[in-house]
């Protein structure tokens, strides 16, 4: 489809905004499925967008910090295990019934039973959920948790018991089609593939909604979307600005450009099961012949900062500073000749010393140019070292189903090495790291690429139950230097957080830190 029907198709879809802004039109990226939180499809835009229609029992702010949503009170016991939450009055679900402490047990043993990446890891450490009262929920965990206000509580959405007790196998749930939360804005209208139209909730506990109706139109081609931003056919974009973009956007009329620290990462990813990519010594190479300032300055203009080898970004509280990963061209080379990787057959590809030729094909996300741009950069750069790189360009369903078939880790990978990205919640907690590098699948429910370490599981392991900020913090360093040792990840960099959006339509866009302002916030503001 060209560029020009396309723009006609978006504004033939979506109602034209008005001189009150009841109607806010904010594009996605891609499908969202039903909007609930078995369907939603990605961390980022896709939890941000569910949960406006669905309530965590707590909320992140705007510097990220757990703050009281649904929950008025909060009490824990002296040694961290017992956690009792009294609910906020007068909250109703969608359909006019009331959300209780029910609801509340019901999710937590719910998503302990129907499997999804994001939620059952969190019920793992729950010895048992009560609710002794409609508005009194009691959580007993096994043990102390450090991460349990934010990485449980803010991020797990409460579903309505009576919409989803009969829902009860993890396929049934992956389909199931019904949206009926207890957030600001109810769905009104799914089209599969073009948009969803959610309308805003008038009964919503926590204070009136700032618009009437927010349009979500799909336009997973970036320049198509930014197009259709400054021709203001829509009026905000869930991507950040493309580098190129800046300069011509804050010079644009009614345009309003926003900027901050990203902590969402752009990341080569192995595959450290495979015969090759498990030794560290060769990940370590690679990692080595990938200029990323260059890539920083080709790439993103400058608008990224270069990656850190253990992970977290140096704006987290949780930073090992003083990390360092300085490669070089040179640097690679002479580690690859001394784990025995040589060119024996004089083709331009090293081989492994059993004759296996280091030769990989490298996934990147279709859709996406900085990510194409980047595997294109990194084909070059390991070619100069001997490496062969096929480049791989699939639409997002099909990385997914070779890199975390099913959202599942415990289903194992079929790739060798791919462009990848963590949105930025996963930035925002020291546990991430446990779920990121722990070597059990149950526990690290997001290590795509089969890390094992024995000395960072033990060290996960004391992190999860610690609660006190200095000892979480010498633990995540600690951490930090073993993946930086190892390389089973290498962070390219962080893009900033640079968005675009149109004042006259709507300007009480709230900017959290790290993500942007696609966040319950800008539409609503925090229950008193």
């Amino acid at each position: 489809m060209s560029l020009l029907i396309y723009l006609v198709v978006v504004s033939l879809l979506l109602p034209p905004a008005n001189a009150q802004s009841s109607t806010v039109r904010l594009a996605l990226t891609r499908d969202e499925g039903w909007l609930n939180p078995y369907t939603y499809q990605s961390g980022y835009p896709g939890w941000n967008i569910m949960t406006l229609v669905y309530d965590p029992l707590f909320y992140p702010d705007l510097n990220n910090e757990p703050i009281p949503w649904l929950v008025r009170d909060t009490r824990v016991s002296t040694d961290g295990r017992t956690w009792t939450l009294t609910l906020r009055p007068n909250i109703r679900w969608h359909d006019g019934r009331p959300l209780t402490s029910e609801d509340v047990k019901f999710t937590f043993e719910y998503a302990a039973k129907v499997t999804h990446s994001r939620w059952t890891p969190t019920t793992r450490n729950l010895d048992g959920v009560d609710a002794p009262n409609p508005q009194t929920v009691i959580f007993r965990l096994k043990q102390p948790d450090a991460g349990f206000r934010l990485r449980t509580l803010a991020d797990v959405p409460i579903l309505p018991k009576h919409v989803w007790e009969p829902v009860t196998t993890v396929a049934a749930a992956r389909a199931f089609r019904n949206t009926v939360g207890s957030g600001p804005f109810r769905v009104e209208e799914v089209q599969d593939g073009q948009f969803y139209r959610l309308s805003a909730n008038p009964q919503y506990f926590a204070g009136p909604v700032k618009v009437r109706e927010v349009v979500l139109p799909i336009i997973r081609d970036a320049t198509v979307s930014f197009t259709a931003l400054q021709a203001g056919q829509i009026d905000a974009n869930a991507r950040t600005l493309s580098p190129e973009l800046v300069a011509q956007f804050e010079k644009a009329a009614g345009i309003k450009v926003v900027r901050g620290a990203g902590f969402a990462s752009t990341i080569l990813q192995f595959n450290v099961e495979h015969p090759l990519l498990k030794d560290a010594r060769l990940r370590r190479a690679i990692a080595g012949a990938i200029n990323t300032t260059l890539m920083v300055r080709l790439l993103m203009l400058g608008y990224a900062v270069v990656g850190s080898p253990g992970y977290l970004h140096p704006d987290s509280p949780f930073y090992a500073q003083g990390l360092k990963f300085e490669g070089s061209k040179a640097k690679s080379v002479a580690l690859l000749n001394e784990a025995g990787y040589l060119d024996r057959n004089r083709d331009g590809i090293r081989e492994a010393q059993d004759g296996t030729p280091l030769q990989f094909t490298l996934l990147t996300l279709a859709g996406n140019p900085v990510r194409i741009r980047g595997a294109e950069l990194i084909r070059t750069a390991l070619k100069d070292v001997g490496i062969g790189v096929n480049i791989r360009v699939a639409e997002d369903a099909a990385i997914i189903d070779q890199v975390w078939p099913e959202f599942d880790v415990c289903k194992g990978r079929r790739f060798d090495m791919a462009v990848f990205g963590w949105s930025a919640p996963v930035m925002s907690r020291p546990t991430a790291l446990v779920d990121l590098f722990h070597s059990n699948c149950q526990i690290g429910a997001i290590n795509i690429g089969g890390y094992k370490n024995p000395q960072l599981d033990r060290l996960g392991e004391q992190l999860v139950v610690t609660v006190d900020p200095a000892s979480q913090k010498q633990l995540a360093a600690e951490m930090q230097k073993i993946v930086a040792q190892d390389l089973p990840i290498h962070v390219l960099f962080y893009p900033d957080t640079i968005m675009a959006y149109r004042q006259s339509a709507y300007g009480r866009w709230a900017f959290q830190k790290g993500q942007g302002y696609v966040t319950k916030l800008s539409f609503v503001d925090p229950p008193k």
